[in-house]
């Protein structure tokens, strides 16, 4: 439950006001409000006013601009009924369109790179959480589709061996051949994006022949069950597209 200092508030402001180099005072509030994402207190609606508390900390950030650090990193003028916020690091343009060009690309930048808060810990249980229901709904499925002999050889190899072994379940097709399945587990719809590791992309291309995705969506944790989409190896390139979004940077 967030309760923002005024002088948290200004950290974040300048940061924001650098990045997009001009900003009405609305724009400012409403960045604020998605890059700090308040809640609990914050959110309280103020005595005979339409503004939360936070709406109330930002203006004041403003309205007491001579009193903090935020005339140090922006000048402000009136233009109409807005209040508008210029970074002084900005550079001079000698056209007015120029300038504009040059705000108006900044701020698309940063619509593409919005900076959130992330509890990274909680994020991680939470998925580890969904990943392991996922990979037991599974599980129990593959058993169930087998005949006994076959069902009784399944391991949950992620759970029995830990998660490096490049897939979660080892079970077989109706034939006994051995399967590696690599279980991907959404609450979303199919087309949610996941994620695969290095290792797991690696493995995919070794054992492609014997290597099963399993795509499971619409997962209610509650009752530990969702829909199934199954991807084969072999297919990994035909019916996916591999991004990579992650780099391991080493000197040279």
């Amino acid at each position: 439950m967030s309760n923002f200092t005024e002088r948290e508030i200004l950290v974040v402001a300048k940061k924001l006001l650098e990045e997009s180099g001009e900003m009405t005072t609305t724009e400012l509030k409403e960045a604020l409000l998605i890059e700090m994402e308040p809640d609990g207190n914050d959110l309280q609606i103020n005595l005979n006013r339409n503004d939360t508390k936070f709406e109330q900390k930002v203006r004041n950030m403003v309205s007491h601009r001579e009193n903090n650090e935020l005339l140090k990193y922006c000048e402000y003028r009136r233009v109409g009924n807005n209040g508008v916020l210029r970074s002084r690091a900005l550079p001079k343009f000698e056209k007015e369109d120029e300038e504009k060009e040059e705000i108006e690309a900044r701020k698309e930048k940063k619509r593409r790179f919005r900076a959130r808060r992330v509890n990274f810990e909680a994020l991680n249980i939470k998925n580890q959480e969904l990943g392991l229901k996922g990979e037991e709904f599974v599980l129990n499925y593959e058993k169930g589709r087998l005949n006994p002999i076959l069902s009784e050889k399944v391991i949950h190899v992620s759970v029995e061996e830990g998660d490096g072994a490049g897939y979660d379940i080892l079970s077989y097709d109706d034939k006994g051949k051995p399967k590696f399945v690599e279980v991907k587990t959404t609450t979303g719809a199919k087309d949610t994006e996941f994620y695969l590791t290095e290792n797991e992309k690696a493995f995919i291309e070794e054992y492609h022949g014997q290597v099963e995705i399993v795509r499971v969506f619409n997962f209610d944790m509650n009752t530990g069950k969702g829909e199934i989409f199954r991807i084969s190896g072999e297919d990994l390139y035909k019916k996916l597209a591999l991004k990579p979004v992650v780099y391991k940077v080493s000197f040279i």
